[in-house]
């Protein structure tokens, strides 16, 4: 045992100092005079403070000034290990570090040691005839030939490892609970451990950089180079990012931990858009309820574009608003409504703009709407609207107002006004009225004929945080298709971009039916590069991946291409060969051979997450409230027992996790 301070170290000593005084006649004399001792004017406190020159070795830990040190032996490790299992430990909180040698073991050796088990084993199986005892033989013969097979392919190699855990604290109390705390964690992950007793010492000099293992014999393990390399940090399995913001998307199915992403932290997440593919049947539908389920929870803006009308039951059931979309429906959203100022994406939303210039950056979207009613409009015939869409404006009154703000959803024009202005032309002003005689005819049937639903007031709730949009019945309207996306669309642009603050997320599942018609594709185009700016994201749903990479935007741009490209978080469930293929070769999505053969195996609820460069692949799993809202009758068969589920019991805390919540620092 050692005990010494820095005072010790300094030997007396005779010294000696000037001291100063002055004569009467004002001349300073200096005279000496002798110390014995240099301690009586020399402060070492702070010096103690800095270097803390005193080392105490007690029997299970080493007191070294304020600090107070204790190393654990690794004895044993789990039979079983897999892609980083010491995440738990890693991410635990304290100063813990964790300390390894590796050697390199005689390959030799331990060829010779796993044949002559399979040898023996064999022997022993065949007298065996109890059940039991014979599975455990050929668990252990199974064992030593993939030892043996990982060796021969050159897979792995055999190596001897040694593990220290060093542990530090300001005081004996912190230190003992630190050491519960991790011995806890160790015996959870099946770790052996020992208190090297009388020889903490030699543990001390041997977790220091200093290439010194003095315990060898009590530490030592010898495994194949692929077991060991389970225990290094650099694993790029874990995506785990725990804020009081961030998504939890499900399990690692590597380590066992959370894949939890914060979406809203700019310096590790691009941008918040993500696509979801996925083989009919393999739980992408599920998934993307889960994250609405979430999101509602957590108070975010959701609309959802709903082709299949796969979302309605859980919208309404949430207290959402869904909008059944089709040539007679009842629900409405006018066109010429305007819902937005915003009109550049650098535009300060406190900045007052003109309500002319808003309403001539609606009159050129509009404009667009028209087109769609007839795809072969002259530029005369756009000349003419513009002019009498500005006159339509101008008559309801809404220019006299300065912010749109202050006007109703009854104030401003519809189809109808804009129709009976262009009916005015047809006495007033015949030659332009036969320009867009055509145009005339073919908006009256959306008007006053069996197409009323662009016709009238918008009347859908604006105020809800979950609206919904059902697409279904539009799939067999493939005249009234077009229209109805372009004006659907530019509504939820305008609510989407008007709010640079509020988080809001635009999720489309069945993505392959909308980027058949080219105003969509340009669309959802312009949200996966745009919405970046606005603190939104949008969320797209395919299994048909061979339409969405035919797709084209107006201008041509490969669609495909573009919306993966610039999907910051890709999610892929099950896919068939040609899938795994086509995001190979067209869309340079690259995986592993480990990767393409979990994604063909097609299970259902597991898919393959690639967030940025981080990648993993991960377990959805269902909470019981989760399951109860989106399959009633499943949640009946796994929750049958008939006893009510007991929430506190669910979410009570270990002792050990209460202290680590408290002790927490974010």
């Amino acid at each position: 045992m050692a005990n010494f301070k820095i005072k010790d170290l300094l030997p007396s000593m005779k010294k000696t100092a000037k001291q100063s005084d002055v004569s009467e006649e004002g001349i300073q004399y200096v005279e000496k005079q002798d110390l014995s001792n240099l301690e009586t004017f020399l402060d070492t406190s702070g010096m103690d403070e800095l270097y803390p020159f005193s080392f105490e070795e007690l029997p299970d830990r080493i007191e070294s000034g304020n600090n107070y040190i204790r190393i654990l032996l690794i004895t044993d490790y789990p039979k079983r290990a897999y892609g980083n299992w010491l995440s738990e430990l890693k991410r635990k909180k304290g100063n813990i570090s964790i300390v390894q040698f590796i050697e390199n073991a005689s390959s030799n050796k331990m060829v010779k040691f796993y044949n002559d088990t399979i040898k023996n084993k064999r022997a022993e199986l065949l007298k065996t005839y109890d059940p039991l005892k014979k599975k455990e033989i050929q668990n252990q013969i199974d064992k030593a030939d993939m030892q043996l097979e990982n060796y021969i392919q050159n897979r792995s190699t055999f190596i001897t490892q040694y593990t220290y855990i060093y542990l530090q604290e300001e005081s004996k109390e912190a230190l003992d609970n630190l050491t519960a705390s991790v011995t806890g964690t160790l015996i959870k992950l099946q770790l052996k451990y020992m208190t090297p007793t009388k020889a903490m010492i030699q543990a001390f000099w041997s977790s220091l950089p200093l290439q010194e293992n003095l315990l060898e014999e009590y530490t030592y393990k010898q495994s194949n180079t692929e077991t060991a390399s389970s225990m290094f940090p650099f694993d790029d399995s874990e995506i785990l990012e725990l804020s009081p913001r961030s998504d939890v998307e499900g399990i690692n199915k590597d380590t066992d931990s959370l894949i939890a992403i914060d979406y809203l932290n700019k310096r590790t997440t691009l941008n918040q858009n993500m696509v979801v593919i996925g083989t009919s049947g393999v739980g992408k539908t599920t998934y993307m309820i889960q994250k609405i389920l979430k999101y509602v929870a957590k108070g975010i803006k959701v609309f959802i574009i709903d082709p299949e009308n796969e979302y309605s039951d859980i919208v309404e059931l949430l207290g959402g608003t869904v909008v059944h979309l089709s040539s007679n429906a009842k629900t409405k959203i006018n066109p010429l409504e305007i819902f937005s100022d915003i009109i550049s994406d650098d535009q300060n939303e406190t900045e007052d703009i003109d309500i002319e210039e808003v309403v001539k950056d609606k009159i050129t979207r509009v404009k667009g709407f028209c087109q769609v009613l007839k795809p072969d409009m002259t530029q005369v015939e756009k000349a003419l609207i513009d002019k009498i869409l500005r006159e339509t404006y101008r008559s309801s009154g809404i220019l006299r107002y300065r912010s749109i703000h202050e006007i109703k959803s009854e104030q401003y024009p519809t189809l109808s006004n804009f129709y009976d202005e262009i009916q005015k032309l047809e006495t007033n002003d015949p030659k332009r009225f036969a320009k867009l005689e055509d145009f005339f005819y073919i908006l009256e049937g959306y008007v006053s004929g069996s197409t009323t639903l662009f016709n009238g007031v918008t009347n859908i709730n604006l105020h809800t945080n979950l609206l919904s949009f059902d697409l279904k019945s539009l799939q067999n309207e493939p005249d009234v298709q077009g229209a109805c996306y372009l004006n659907t669309f530019s509504y939820l642009w305008d609510e989407i971009t008007k709010n640079k603050t509020e988080n809001i997320k635009l999720i489309v599942d069945e993505f392959h039916f909308l980027t058949q018609n080219p105003d969509a594709s340009s669309f959802f185009f312009q949200a996966y590069k745009r919405f970046r700016k606005y603190n939104a994201g949008a969320i797209a749903g395919t299994q048909q991946l061979e339409d969405v990479l035919k797709a084209k935007t107006t201008d041509g741009t490969n669609l495909g291409q573009a919306i993966v490209g610039n999907a910051f978080t890709k999610v892929f469930f099950g896919l068939d060969d040609m899938g795994v293929e086509d995001l190979s070769q067209r869309l340079k999505v690259r995986f592993s051979d480990k990767e393409q053969k979990l994604l063909k195996k097609k299970k259902q609820g597991e898919a393959l997450i690639i967030h940025g460069s981080q990648r993993a692949f991960m377990k959805i799993t269902l909470t019981p409230e989760e399951l109860y809202l989106i399959d009633r009758e499943q949640y009946e068969e796994t929750y049958s027992t008939g006893e009510p589920i007991n929430y506190e019991e669910l979410i009570s805390m270990t002792p050990q996790e209460i202290e680590e919540a408290e002790n927490f620092i974010y």
